[in-house]
């Protein structure tokens, strides 16, 4: 699929998070990320399934206590404090966005975690430390941001030392999908919206991987768990901009994003298979020879 719009740059991604982490923390408690039901009759709210969420992608890393993890794009900090929290590992978030950091520690501070969670300024694609510094790596919903998939995951290979894990989830479409030219201009107008870079097919991953010299452990499509994010992630914005003013870029992603009638009609077909989804990749660094 080919969607031509402005590419997302460091800049741009920076300005952005600036501009709407506050509001974003505020009407999604927190999380920047997905949510995750087990199943249609899991009726958890969004808290939940987006806790559930990172408990299952800080699972897939297996740190442990004495462990130096790296949370890439960390957002408001909830992520990475609850990693360390439920780990015992230390755990460093990074963002290009200078509100991301100081946000998140000021929340590390709020929940007496700051000695076991700090958060810095960093470019994914040129991170501030040496190669090998952490055990393991976690980017939620960061590498939808950055074009070059591969140079992003060959950067958080670098700094990880060999043998350790690295998981990233990233937008991506599904099978063989024909767009009608509304659609098109839609797709574009979202991911324009939300300073996200073209999508990419799910089988690219692979090869993604192998450019940046990681081994798969898993490939995933989680689709099904987490589509119904948008219903309450798109649905919480609308709550919170009936008594509060929401900042312009928010304001512009509610017009190019789904209608509240379109949400409620979400709601009814929700087991429609959606053509974009929710990958997830869980990656090595191969151990030395």
């Amino acid at each position: 699929m080919s969607v031509e719009f402005e590419q997302p740059t460091p800049d741009s991604v920076a300005a952005f998070y600036d501009e709407v982490n506050r509001v974003l923390a505020e009407a999604w408690d927190g999380t920047l990320h997905h949510g995750y039901w087990t199943g249609p009759d899991d009726d958890s709210d969004y808290a939940t399934a987006s806790q559930r969420f990172t408990e299952i992608m800080a699972g897939k890393l297996g740190a442990t206590a004495g462990d130096r993890v790296l949370d890439v794009g960390c957002g408001a900090g909830k992520p990475a404090i609850d990693l360390a929290r439920a780990t015992g590992a230390q755990v460093v978030g990074v963002s290009i966005s200078a509100e991301d950091v100081r946000a998140s520690a000021e929340r590390a501070a709020g929940e007496g975690m700051q000695e076991q969670v700090r958060f810095e300024y960093g470019n994914a694609l040129d991170l501030p430390f040496p190669d090998d510094s952490f055990d393991h790596l976690m980017a939620l919903e960061t590498i939808p941001h950055i074009p070059d998939r591969a140079a992003a995951l060959a950067e958080f290979a670098r700094v990880v030392r060999p043998g350790g894990r690295i998981v990233v989830t990233d937008f991506v479409t599904r099978g063989q999908v024909e767009h009608t030219d509304r659609e098109l201009k839609a797709i574009r107008e979202v991911l324009s919206a939300w300073r996200k870079a073209p999508l990419v097919g799910f089988d690219d991953y692979p090869g993604f991987a192998a450019q940046a010299g990681l081994d798969v452990v898993e490939l995933l499509d989680i689709t099904e768990n987490t589509k119904r994010t948008t219903l309450h992630t798109y649905g919480s914005l609308f709550e919170y901009a009936r008594s509060k003013e929401l900042p312009p870029t928010l304001a512009r992603i509610l017009e190019t994003g789904p209608s509240e009638r379109m949400l409620r009609l979400l709601s009814v077909y929700e087991d429609k298979n959606p053509s974009e989804g929710l990958l997830v990749l869980l990656a090595e660094v191969p151990a030395a020879n």
